[in-house]
């Protein structure tokens, strides 16, 4: 399958559903096995939400956050993976 196969890029692969409400799942990719950071920020900056602090292996992950104590708005997911680092804007609609 696609999940087994470790992929070229790094980043995310999907954030679905976007808008969510109050749900979404992020996938993201790794090209390589590291210590792996996903952090939710709202539109000031703060740290919302620390999804991933840790070691992940090379490939397709995927990692589900619940929005249901947040305000409605903008919020940014950051992927730092190494020397990589991915954002990714996501919309909580409620």
């Amino acid at each position: 399958t696609a999940l087994s196969q470790i992929p070229a890029v790094f980043g995310f692969a999907n954030v679905r559903p976007n808008p969510f409400n109050p749900t979404t799942a992020i996938i993201y990719e790794l090209r390589a096995a590291s210590h792996v950071s996903l952090k939710f920020y709202d539109t000031a900056g703060r740290l919302v939400a620390t999804l991933v602090d840790g070691w992940r292996e090379a490939g397709m992950h995927e990692v589900s956050f619940d929005g249901t104590s947040l305000a409605s708005g903008l919020y940014f997911v950051r992927l730092q993976a190494g020397l990589e680092v991915a954002t990714q804007k996501v919309m909580l609609v409620k």
